[in-house]
């Protein structure tokens, strides 16, 4: 194959977002975007299957740099997901972003946002990566101005400083390794300054394209302002696969990351406190898509805990967990953006009993959800075992017992998680229906969404199934073991999870337990009325889940914790603006300084200056006399010097 197809996937989009950017009319804008995205959708598996490809064009020849481009298993598989993603959320935009305003920007920014990603990914030349991945951030800005300037600047703020960092970083990878080129850099070992300085920098690059703590600011306020599909697009999925696709190329292409080292120990704590924050924050939120923002920034804990230990078990989880996050985060904020469509509300509060009105909406959520929660036999159970045995085996190498505080995290995490899910299911769909559930039922606005919505729900829904039953067969196979060579079959593993049987065994319990159901059904003794709290059930009663959590405010220790993290303590971005700030108030007083001691300085030689003209009387007598007085004092600072 012809390596230049490998620019497709850039140009294409590229086009189409200035076209989508110059035309006025939507359903052309619509057109242009759902059509490249799927071409260049098709493009990528044809780059996929055939497995590496390399493209060089003489750009900066002055410099000795050339625009190179390189495919291979794991860039290609990454640009398959992302163009996937992209041409899903184009359709699902078709009928969401009817009647919104500004399209015409949102369709031409998801069009650059996409061809961007393409290069990110596919850049063979750190320069031709630090340029794409530069203008993302310019992109993200872009996307969140849709909501508001001072979100917009928060976001940039944040991805720009960390840009800044990795740019640091970069020149001194390059230092280090005196090439450009990233597929001729051998793993560097992590000992001197210069190397640990430039893991780091590079380190907060990624994790800050990723949105783990303390990054993770701008990601909740998005949810709040941004229409749904940018959450299901940028943090949901194409920030994680840029950020943890980069962070997986530190570890194994760049540097040795050796377990249990300082570096393999900090990247741990920082994917196990992103796990356990975010989602004791996830649990007491009330809007569905803030719930979802704060469980978009856990679930990168685990791939950061993953490709912290070091391990290649470990590494692939969180590679795996990348995938698996990407699918079913955008299933989850697809389908919160179809509830939010029919209802025009995400308050938990103000919904219920969505399941028989929205089905579909509701099934593809509900397995998204236990996605997400890692119940099997869907991928993020998989993708979480395979990360547990990961922090166990680096554990054994170590001899230590850090390992525990990391496996308790991650199981911690997914037992929070499941439980703000139950929540969030019950009382989003279950539970019974609102006042404004109602009110949008007799008007009939509550009804299924339209196929283009729910297509692109249906697909992830479906890929949550099969890359948990199938999960040898297709993703471990096709993407992931080709990506991290150093794992072996995976045969000769310890512990390994067998999907197939277990599906097998958990659908054999839902046959028993429907036939215990039934026969449980049948009346043998007295119905009673039901209770709660004490209190009989009656019909003007509306049980609901969602204050369930909030009792966790109020636990002595929590209670702080919780107005901390109201506060903002954990945002970099306020950390940063107060340091900003105190900067400038020391450099303000610096430069007043300046100015008084010049002020006083000028003072003293005016005064020398009047003294000096004041001795200028013009008498010859007057000038003798101070001559001779100068002469004295001279030959007194003589003597002295000389009796010294």
């Amino acid at each position: 194959m012809n390596s230049s197809i490998l620019l497709y996937p850039i140009i294409l989009p590229l086009i189409g977002g200035i076209i989508c950017f110059l035309i006025p009319t939507r359903k052309v804008k619509e057109a242009i975007s759902i059509g490249i995205t799927l071409v260049v959708f098709i493009l990528a598996l044809l780059i996929f299957l055939s497995k590496e490809l390399s493209f060089t064009h003489t750009w900066l020849s002055f410099l000795g740099i050339d625009f190179s481009l390189r495919s291979y298993s794991f860039s290609s598989f990454i640009l398959l997901f992302v163009n996937l993603f992209s041409f899903l959320i184009s359709l699902y935009s078709a009928r969401f972003m009817a009647d919104k305003f500004r399209t015409r920007e949102y369709y031409s920014y998801l069009l650059l946002t996409a061809s961007c990603a393409a290069g990110a990914v596919l850049a063979a030349n750190i320069v031709v990566f630090l340029l794409f991945w530069g203008i993302l951030g310019v992109l993200l800005y872009a996307f969140l101005s849709l909501g508001s300037s001072r979100l917009a600047t928060k976001g940039l703020f944040i991805i720009g400083s960390s840009d800044f960092a990795l740019i640091l970083g970069a020149l001194f990878l390059y230092k280090l390794s005196g090439t450009l080129i990233m597929g001729e850099i051998e793993p560097l070992s992590i000992t001197s300054g210069l190397a640990i300085s430039s893991f780091i920098l590079l380190m907060i690059g990624s994790l800050a394209k990723a949105g783990a703590i303390p990054f993770h600011g701008w990601i909740p306020e998005a949810a709040d302002q941004v229409p749904t599909p940018v959450m299901a697009y940028l943090p949901a999925s194409l920030d994680k696969l840029l950020g943890i696709y980069f962070l997986a190329r530190i570890c194994l292409d760049f540097f040795k990351l050796v377990p249990n080292t300082s570096l393999s120990l900090l990247l741990m704590f920082i994917g196990s406190l992103t796990i356990v924050v975010a989602v004791m924050m996830a649990l007491v939120q009330h809007d569905l898509k803030k719930l979802l923002s704060y469980h978009a920034i856990s679930q990168v804990g685990y791939m950061v805990l993953g490709i912290g230990t070091g391990v290649p078990l470990g590494i692939a989880g969180g590679i795996f967990h990348m995938v698996n996050n990407a699918i079913y985060k955008s299933c989850l904020f697809l389908g919160g953006g179809s509830v939010e469509h029919r209802v025009g509300t995400t308050d938990i509060d103000r919904l219920g009993g969505l399941a028989k009105f929205m089905p579909f909406t509701f099934v593809t959520v509900l397995i998204a959800a236990f996605s997400i929660s890692g119940v099997p036999p869907f991928n993020g159970f998989f993708s979480k075992w395979m990360l547990y045995q990961g922090v166990i085996e680096g554990g054994k190498l170590s001899g230590g017992g850090m390992w525990i505080i990391w496996l308790v995290a991650a199981m911690f995490g997914s037992a929070l998680t499941l439980a703000s899910f139950m929540k969030l299911i019950h009382g989003t769909f279950l539970s019974e229906e609102s006042d404004e559930v109602k009110r949008e039922l007799s008007e009939g606005k509550v009804t299924e969404s339209s196929l283009s919505m729910l297509f692109p729900m249906i697909v992830l829904a479906g890929l949550c199934v099969v890359f948990g039953i199938f999960a040898y067969e297709v993703p471990l196979k096709l993407f992931i073991m080709p990506s991290v060579p150093a794992l072996s079959s995976p045969g000769v593993w310890i512990g390994w999870w067998q999907p197939e049987l277990a599906t097998l065994l958990i659908i054999l319990g839902i046959i028993v337990g429907l036939i215990i159901y039934s026969i449980g059904r049948i009346k043998l003794g007295r119905e009673s009325e039901t209770y709660i709290g004490g209190e009989v059930n009656s019909s003007q009663m509306r049980a609901s889940g969602v204050d369930f959590y909030d009792t966790l405010r109020d636990f002595a220790g929590l209670k702080r914790l919780y107005k901390a993290a109201e506060r903002g303590t954990l945002d970099i971005y306020k950390g940063m603006l107060s340091f900003a700030q105190g900067t400038g108030y020391f450099l303000w007083a610096l430069d007043r300084l300046a100015d008084l001691l010049w002020r006083g300085l000028s003072w003293v030689v005016l005064l020398a200056g009047r003294g000096a003209s004041l001795a200028h009387t013009g008498n010859l007598h007057t000038y003798l006399a101070w001559y001779l007085l100068g002469l004295v004092i001279l030959l007194l600072v003589f003597l002295v010097g000389f009796g010294g």
